[in-house]
């Protein structure tokens, strides 16, 4: 076949081999010789770039050195002289060398390595139980002073010729370097995963849909029970610093602070009233702000009610212990007045006298008795009363911080519920543009397999057509899995 007879083929082989290697129809029309092409393969270290230098100083015209196998007609494989050849190797041969292309063999470095006989023996039996069509192949010993070179250059020289004699070897290259892109192209389709980022956003997205609801309700109910436990141990505490202040100054305070102690307590309850409110707003703050809550989750502030009674205490009833007192006191005043006048009831002018003023004396002692009794009852009656009164502040604190406490949490869950439905509608928009996207993928991805697999099937047509011409038996052609 001449290189012409590309357009004895099937139109739709000729359509696909010119959209798929149109370099290589462009060199069939015209008529360029491409029996002389190369492509140098071996392991990593083996001398392939001293070897193919050596053969371009011999004959720079002689021989065409290509990148890509599928553009080669001969491929020249360098082995190390330094061991048998192994699975590298073997790999980067079934890579390179199609069936149809005749494979020279090289063994380098033989200089060097002085039992290179013996491992090139070892390669020709490997390279025969590897394949059947490498079982007669020769491998040409090259040394680093470049004898040996000359060999390896004849022997690839008449691999192209004899691959050239093949009438239809041209156009069946072609064909078989398009069929190879087509199925490397369709293995790297199928292999390749279409939106795997997408597929990784999503699952991300959906895991936070809720923007962390959970967690931060959880978070809300601990840092709730937290401030609460303080805010109450806050409370106790104020309120016993101002029972140690009121006890202190009652105990300190005459007929007439007693009489007006009430406003003193007042003043000493709103002072430690204003530590408090401090304490609950600071509390709540911090609340908000461990939570990332936007705005003021106690902006509905209320103020410190007034916690003391402002009646003051009621008069103090006088019973039975201040007659008692009245009486002890009388008794215990005339016994001191005797004990005061009895030196004068020694002289019997004055005995008459010391009635009176034991009398008087008596009276006296009755009187400072009775009201010393009354100011310690008094007091004792305020210190009650204020004892009492705080009670009833710790009450309206306890119940002004829980209040406050409660009405913050429901304000932050709130808020936490609507951000919370702000983040899933985001969500929920992100991810019907990402599963879009991915179903866009997908239907792109399918109709390039299925172009793949339409183009491989007319460039198997093509094949089967040139074999068949050529008197050759009919090959069962590889099928592409998608």
């Amino acid at each position: 076949m001449t290189t012409h007879q590309l357009s004895d083929l099937p139109a739709e082989t000729v359509d696909v081999v010119t959209r798929w290697n149109p370099d290589a129809v462009a060199r069939l029309q015209s008529g360029a010789d491409p029996g002389r092409s190369v492509f140098v393969a071996g392991p990593r270290r083996a001398g392939k770039t001293t070897l193919e230098r050596g053969l371009r100083a011999l004959d720079a015209s002689a021989l065409a050195f290509v990148d890509d196998p599928i553009d080669a007609r001969v491929v020249l494989m360098v082995l190390d002289a330094a061991a048998p050849l192994g699975r590298e190797e073997l790999s980067v041969l079934e890579v390179v060398a199609r069936p149809a292309c005749p494979v020279v063999f090289a063994l380098t470095k033989t200089d060097v390595h002085r039992d290179w006989a013996r491992v090139s023996e070892r390669n020709r039996a490997l390279l025969a139980d590897h394949a059947a069509r490498f079982a007669d192949s020769k491998i040409h010993p090259v040394a680093a002073s470049g004898s040996g070179v000359e060999a390896v250059l004849a022997a690839l020289l008449s691999a192209a010729r004899d691959e050239t004699r093949d009438s239809r070897t041209a156009v069946e290259t072609v064909l078989e370097q398009t069929r190879r892109m087509i199925v490397t192209t369709a293995r790297s389709v199928r292999d390749s995963e279409p939106g795997a980022d997408l597929r990784a956003e999503r699952v991300r997205s959906l895991m936070q849909r809720d923007g962390g609801r959970t967690e931060r309700v959880a978070l809300l109910r601990g840092q709730v029970q937290l401030a609460k436990v303080e805010l109450m141990h806050e409370v106790a505490s104020q309120v016993r610093a101002a029972g140690t202040t009121a006890r202190a100054e009652i105990d300190r305070a005459g007929r007439g602070t007693l009489a007006g102690y009430p406003d003193r307590l007042s003043e000493v309850v709103r002072e430690r009233g204003g530590a408090v409110d401090a304490a609950v707003t600071a509390r709540l703050e911090n609340l908000t702000s461990s939570l990332g809550v936007t705005g003021s989750a106690d902006a509905a502030e209320v103020p410190l009610p007034d916690a003391v009674a402002p009646d003051g205490p009621e008069p103090r009833h006088r019973g039975l212990e201040d007659r008692m007192t009245i009486l002890i006191g009388a008794s215990a005043g005339l016994g001191l007045g005797r004990l005061v006048v009895s030196p004068l009831s020694m002289v019997p002018a004055l005995d008459i006298a010391t009635i009176p003023l034991t009398l008087a004396l008596g009276a006296v002692a009755a009187w400072w008795l009775t009201r010393a009794r009354g100011h310690v009852a008094e007091r004792a009656h305020v210190r009650q009363w204020a004892t009492d009164a705080l009670v009833h502040v710790r009450s309206r604190w306890e119940q002004f911080a829980l209040g406050r406490l409660l009405a913050a949490e429901t304000r932050v869950s709130e808020a936490i519920i609507a951000e919370s439905r702000v983040c899933a509608g985001k969500v929920d928009e992100r991810v019907a543009q990402i599963e879009a996207e991915l179903r866009r993928l997908v239907a792109r991805r399918n109709a390039q397999l299925s172009s793949c697999e339409r183009d491989l099937a007319a460039v198997d047509g093509g094949l089967q057509e040139v074999r068949r011409r050529s008197g050759e038996p009919k090959r069962r052609v590889e099928r592409l899995n998608t």
